[in-house]
């Protein structure tokens, strides 16, 4: 997990700088699509992470983990990032480039959250087949058993 974490990091690191790079070179936001992903990809998965080791069972059992801290100050390093890169789009971009970028993040947002409630419907759907399938195993299993033991003990 915790190396999981820090490739997440080092990535949002890299992609920071290079859309610095080319904010400074006046390119185009539609330049910048797979930074700004990794940027934006980088922080949900932070804050994603952070919920998910709120809800478990063994931290609540056991207090918060050390790793709390940790992604805190991630997240606290992006959010400076992205004040910096905002920086950068109104001072070296075209005119309009922040406000595109945030109405990218907002579409991006909404795009993943609907990808993630289709997975979990697909999810829910594989889950719903398989118990179907032992049901109907378990049914007709004990359908045979029964007409076997009936066939041997009075056949």
């Amino acid at each position: 997990m915790i190396a999981e974490t820090l490739a997440i990091v080092s990535a949002a690191n890299a992609a920071v700088g290079q859309i610095k790079t080319l904010i400074g070179t006046g390119s185009d936001i539609t330049s910048m699509g797979k930074q700004l992903s990794a940027l934006l990809t980088a922080e949900e998965t932070l804050k994603a992470e952070g919920e998910s080791k709120k809800k478990s069972l063994l931290s609540m059992a056991l207090g918060r983990s050390e790793d709390s801290f940790d992604e805190f100050m991630e997240l606290e390093r992006i959010r400076e990032a992205k004040k910096e890169i905002e920086s950068a789009m109104r001072l070296f971009g075209r005119p309009g480039l922040y406000d595109d970028w945030v109405k990218w993040q907002a579409q991006e947002r909404v795009r993943k959250k609907q990808e993630a409630e289709e997975r979990a419907k697909a999810r829910a759907f594989i889950a719903n087949i398989i118990q179907w399938g032992l049901a109907l195993l378990v049914v007709f299993g004990s359908a045979i058993g029964l007409l076997w033991w009936t066939w041997v003990n009075y056949g």
